[in-house]
């Protein structure tokens, strides 16, 4: 258009966006409302982050916590804290209360058919048979980011910085949302026990060029860390080599 002085480009410009599908154009007005209302709900996500942390840090000069036991109590426990000058040892019994349970509850193996916010199962009674021990050399999941990929198995129960993650390393991940971002960035293949397509680690790994398979029933329990695997984004499989 610009490349011809007889036409008007603004006209041409508004003719080109009537061509759209109007339900084309309502999607991407939704989409750009999601992003905007994410964008505001981390700002005050980070600006309450850093007044918590700013707290903790008298209160870890007071003696009366420890760093990171801030995230372990509520935020009517927090401003209970406040209006409270004298330490009665009540919010440092609910943070190790809590802590103990969050490190029984990190034991637990979770099911792929587990719905999240039920109560977790027993440990007892949940028997899972090993991938090696199961005569299974292929696992099937969802194809979400196409593209095949060879490495070692390193399997993340929860979030952390492992020792080393490069492009012969196949993550293993229960789930995944915003908090996995960088880590799986640097990943050669990703592997996930829950999830689809429009999940984040998904969307993710096709940013990326990274093969990635979502929902593998059992992932994280069959899989065991220093396994060889092939991953296969296209197909939904990975296979045992």
């Amino acid at each position: 258009y610009v490349c011809d002085p007889n036409l008007d480009s603004t006209s041409a410009l508004s003719t080109e966006r009537r061509r759209i599908p109007w339900r084309a154009k309502r999607v991407q007005s939704r989409l750009a409302l999601k992003a905007q209302v994410a964008e505001v709900y981390n700002r005050l996500l980070a600006h309450l982050r850093w007044s918590l942390t700013a707290l903790e840090g008298q209160w870890v000069a007071q003696g009366r916590l420890q760093p990171g036991d801030i995230f372990f109590l509520t935020l009517d426990e927090v401003r209970e804290a406040i209006a409270q000058p004298v330490d009665d040892g009540s919010m440092q019994a609910a943070v190790e209360r809590r802590r103990a349970q969050w490190q029984a509850d990190g034991d637990i193996p979770h099911p792929a058919q587990l719905v999240y916010g039920e109560e977790p199962p027993a440990i007892a009674s949940v028997n899972l048979v090993p991938w090696s021990a199961s005569g299974t050399t292929t696992l099937q999941g969802i194809g979400a980011s196409p593209g095949q990929a060879v490495g070692r198995v390193l399997v993340l129960d929860r979030l952390a910085t492992p020792s080393q993650v490069d492009k012969e390393t196949i993550l293993v991940v229960p789930y995944t949302d915003a908090g996995w971002a960088p880590l799986l960035a640097q990943a050669g293949g990703i592997v996930a026990q829950v999830g689809g397509r429009l999940s984040h680690g998904a969307i993710i790994a096709r940013e990326f060029s990274i093969p990635a398979v979502m929902n593998v029933t059992d992932a994280t329990q069959r899989l065991q860390t220093g396994q060889r695997v092939q991953v296969d984004g296209q197909q939904g499989t990975v296979m045992v080599l």
